[in-house]
């Protein structure tokens, strides 16, 4: 009997914790370019590019399938590393102003994570005939005290680097406009300028940080393709097959309209 209660025991550890042990799961190293820049700014605001790693790292580590450390744990592994922390700091502002990727630098802090991947957050402002980019809350400081206006623009660029073989995995560019129909971008009280750091921190959470992530999480886990059979345009053909995507579907007329004379070849297929 009691041999019979050990064997029952060893098969229902088995059942729970091996799921557990199978579950697959990456480390990724999430980078703001503004990482040293602490209270840098005349707001003493953070910048917007740890404000959305900040909600990057929170969003993969929700997932389960992706593991980030944060960003005050990678400071203060760095502060450990004066000399990786240097060196660091170069290369994010050398990507910052020219997109150049120093792979053996970020290969090192990914090391430190027992990680092979780095995710690259970088977040200016472009203004015409400037060849210095500029932070958010430095324009935010000059237009408020100069009292003028343009259409400001902020551009949050992201790469994923695979540290491992050297190679960039992902990356993508997204633009937001930040000044009003008037191109006004100011704020001459504390008020107007905390709400400012509202917006900012509203776009980050709900639409920016999801977006970079999904795009991320993706590269580890592709989606499949499932043939789905639609009941009302099944024909001796056979079954059509579907994307199971969030991506909008585009409106457009049926395949009989299109070419009333065209045989029964399908529906085309999306892509993701």
């Amino acid at each position: 009997m009691k041999k019979l209660f050990h064997t029952v025991i060893l098969f229902l550890s088995l059942i729970f914790i091996t799921p557990a042990a199978n579950a697959l799961s990456f480390n990724v190293v999430v980078l703001p370019t503004d990482l040293m820049n602490v209270c840098d700014n005349y707001y003493c605001y953070p910048e917007v590019s740890e404000i959305i790693a900040s909600d990057l790292i929170q969003y993969f580590n929700h997932t389960g399938k992706v593991n980030s450390p944060s960003l005050i744990e990678v400071r203060r592994r760095l502060a450990a590393n004066p000399q990786l922390r240097t060196a660091l700091q170069n290369s994010l502002i050398k990507y910052r102003n020219s997109s150049n990727i120093d792979f053996p630098v970020y290969k090192k802090v990914a090391d430190l994570f027992s990680a092979k991947s780095v995710l690259v957050v970088s977040n200016t402002v472009n203004v015409e005939n400037a060849y210095v980019k500029r932070n958010v809350w430095e324009i935010l400081e000059l237009s408020t005290a100069l009292d003028f206006t343009y259409p400001y623009f902020m551009e949050t660029e992201a790469v994923l680097l695979d540290t491992y073989n050297g190679l960039v995995m992902w990356s993508g560019t997204y633009s937001k406009k930040i000044s009003d129909s008037n191109g006004n971008f100011s704020a001459p009280k504390s008020s107007q300028s905390y709400s400012k750091l509202g917006f900012i921190e509203f776009y980050s959470e709900d639409i920016i940080s999801k977006t970079i992530g999904e795009n991320v999480v993706l590269r580890f886990f592709p989606k499949t393709i499932n043939p789905m059979v639609n009941p009302k345009t099944v024909k001796p053909t056979g079954e059509f097959l579907r994307y199971e995507s969030k991506t909008p579907q585009i409106n457009r007329p049926e395949r009989d309209e299109l070419n009333p004379d065209a045989g029964g070849y399908g529906e085309l297929i999306f892509g993701i």
